[in-house]
């Protein structure tokens, strides 16, 4: 088979293996929204809404490594006080820990106080939530959020972010490319468009993500300044040009993502949030340049084991299997290749491959199959 279209195709079995459930997700939705109705309920003046942001929210999600089982998902979610304009920095952030500490379910699930969130722990999963309020009047159509950050000082500083704005911003470079795929999906399931979530999506960015995400997490396992997933989205959105084969995004991605990084004048990095420029996402890196090291010797291996590798293997798919495991994980991509395998087989036998005229494999659809890919017998017969 034509090398790009079979690592197109399998790079699509592995962020489908590397993919949080349906299960596992209807899980934490379940829950966010249970704190959430706690929250409001002992809360009703400040009008208090839930909902995901980060990874969850944009279909990013990936499977942790440890034992590549479900397990230990960071779920982040903004805590919306919605009628608290009005409170400190402290204040918005005492209020919500002081009623998740008195309540008999979550005290016992609840950690320490972060800088930003309050973390509960779940057996398979944590939320973090920021507690936050807006920044204009309810009825605006601003989305802008200010939020508290303590300080090692125990000084309670503002913040601001839009995550609302930023999704937004994510489904917009997309393009075409997400309106064909959430139609699809509406079609294939029989439910109206409005009703399917960005998360349940698989788009070629959304692959793309992932799939660098692990290859991150697989590098950086025993090492420090690992890469943070908003600035790999970040730089992997701006570089993504459409494309609706997952191969040639990915590769182009890679190619790309670097030119998007921006300097000040003085010669510092600035990966900014593309919805609110004063959110520098790389804002550490001035601080500690071993990050800003880190992200690019990733990027540079990331382009190496994820592109020009596979591309020049030459000793068969148990060659590219192996290096495929040593770069994401022994059990992911050992399923990935058991799905790979399934499913060629069976559009084998139901006449859906074909051969071009360099005699490589491809979907019998391609305008370049000439000759159908006949089914393999033992007995001598078609």
């Amino acid at each position: 088979m034509n090398k790009d279209i079979m690592l197109s195709r399998l790079y699509r079995e592995l962020a489908d293996t590397l993919n949080i459930s349906e299960t596992m997700t209807n899980e934490i939705v379940n829950s966010y929204k249970a704190v959430g109705s706690y929250l409001g309920n002992m809360e009703q003046e400040l009008d208090i809404n839930i909902y995901p942001q980060g990874s969850l929210s944009l279909g990013t999600m990936v499977r942790p490594i440890k034992d590549d089982n479900e397990g230990d998902y960071d779920v982040d979610l903004v805590c919306l006080l919605k009628n608290g304009q009005h409170l400190t920095p402290e204040e918005m952030k005492s209020i919500v820990g002081q009623r998740l500490s008195e309540s008999e379910r979550y005290s016992s699930m609840l950690d320490e106080e972060g800088k930003r969130c309050w973390t509960l722990q779940y057996s398979d999963y944590h939320l973090d939530v920021l507690p936050c309020v807006p920044t204009a009047l309810q009825e605006s159509t601003d989305t802008k959020i200010r939020l508290s950050n303590k300080v090692d000082d125990g000084i309670y500083s503002t913040c601001f972010s839009n995550p609302k704005a930023y999704k937004e911003w994510f489904i917009g470079e997309m393009g075409t490319v997400f309106s064909q795929t959430r139609e699809q999906y509406a079609a294939k399931r029989n439910v109206e468009i409005e009703e399917v979530k960005l998360f349940q999506l698989r788009t070629p960015l959304q692959i793309a993500i992932q799939i660098l995400k692990r290859h991150r997490d697989i590098m950086f396992a025993k090492k420090d300044n690992k890469p943070i997933s908003i600035i790999i989205t970040t730089l992997a959105t701006k570089a993504y040009a459409g494309e609706s084969d997952i191969f040639e995004a990915i590769s182009n991605i890679i190619d790309k993502m670097d030119s998007h990084i921006e300097y000040d004048g003085d010669g510092n990095v600035l990966i900014c949030n593309p919805t609110m420029r004063e959110e520098n996402f790389a804002d550490k890196w001035k601080e500690f340049p071993e990050k800003k090291d880190a992200f690019h010797d990733w990027l540079q291996k990331a382009r190496r084991d994820i592109i020009e590798n596979p591309l020049n293997f030459a000793d068969g798919m148990d060659s590219l299997m192996e290096n495929m495991r040593a770069t994401f994980g022994t059990k992911v991509v050992n399923k990935t290749f058991e799905k790979y395998a399934e499913e060629t087989a069976a559009e084998r036998e139901q006449g859906r491959l074909g051969i071009n005229n360099k005699g490589n494999i491809i979907p019998r659809e391609n305008k370049e199959a000439v000759v159908p890919l006949k089914n393999h017998t033992f007995y001598g017969g078609e």
